[in-house]
């Protein structure tokens, strides 16, 4: 399965992994389950995104994630886990966008999630 979504810390950060062959309709499904899994949080979220196992994205990403996963208005912050500059440049624009902080790179998911907790405890958006 190309993409799966998944709760990395319940009702905390979300896990978002990617893999090839990507598709739009994968995109946009698992813009889908990140809804459905934040429908039941009522505070602020935070996301990995990790895509180290795609060479490409699929043309119309931007506007994909731009429109699905990203207008989520209790997510907070978006860590990447990936070495691929476009990605970045393509996050960077997003959250700039929608008014969060830009996206910050790291070398593996559980990097990705030890920034995100401690960020969460600085600005005490979470317990």
């Amino acid at each position: 399965m190309p993409v799966r979504v998944t709760w990395y810390e319940p009702n905390q950060i979300i896990l978002y992994y990617l893999a090839d062959p990507l598709s739009l309709e994968d995109i946009e499904a698992g813009a889908e389950e990140v809804w459905a899994l934040a429908a039941g949080v009522s505070g602020l979220v935070d996301m990995i995104f990790d895509y180290r196992a795609v060479t490409e994205f699929p043309r119309g990403t931007l506007r994909l994630m731009r429109e699905g996963s990203f207008t989520l208005p209790l997510l907070e912050r978006v860590a990447l886990v990936g070495n691929e500059p476009l990605a970045e440049m393509m996050f960077t624009t997003i959250t700039q966008s929608t008014y969060r902080p830009d996206p910050t790179v790291h070398a593996s998911v559980e990097d990705a999630a030890e920034f995100l907790r401690r960020m969460a405890r600085e600005d005490g958006t979470r317990a």
